[in-house]
């Protein structure tokens, strides 16, 4: 058995100094390889065709000029709104008259913007049971709370 490994161990030293000596050994690029190497020959596109592909492919190209002015643009403060004069409206509530009315009123009057979420919000407090009858001067800077409050009491 002892004779055995040492003919494996033997025959696997010849066969690495067989492939040192082939790997240092090695020819030069044949006339094949030398063809495939020069067909895959970088090619600088100019930067006319590089813009031109860019654009293609729904990109944008701009110059440092532009992209700064654009970057400045962003960082700007927006302007504050002026805030509008609160609109004033004088609501009559009369016998008979629903939350459906009463929110359909007061958005025609531009005091709320929403109708439909205004006489949600009655609903959801259980407001819309409770509205008396009367007058009731209101404006737009009120919330829907303040409103309701309003003409329950």
């Amino acid at each position: 058995m002892k004779q055995v490994i040492q003919g494996f161990a033997t025959a696997l030293l010849l066969a690495g100094a067989c492939m040192l000596a082939l790997y240092f050994t090695d020819t030069p690029k044949t006339e094949e390889t030398a063809t495939a190497s020069a067909a895959v020959e970088t090619v600088t596109p100019s930067e006319d065709d590089m813009k031109k592909e860019l654009e293609e492919n729904d990109y944008h190209v701009l110059s440092n000029q532009d992209y700064e002015e654009l970057k400045n643009a962003q960082n700007k403060t927006p302007e504050k709104p002026k805030k509008e004069e609160p609109k004033t409206f004088t609501l009559k509530l009369e016998t008979g008259m629903t939350s459906d009315d009463v929110a359909t009123k007061l958005e025609e009057a531009d005091i709320i913007e929403d109708a439909s979420a205004f006489r949600t919000y009655l609903d959801a407090t259980e407001a819309s049971e409770s509205l008396q009858v009367g007058t009731y001067h209101v404006s737009s800077d009120m919330k829907y709370e303040d409103i309701s409050k309003l003409m329950i009491k």
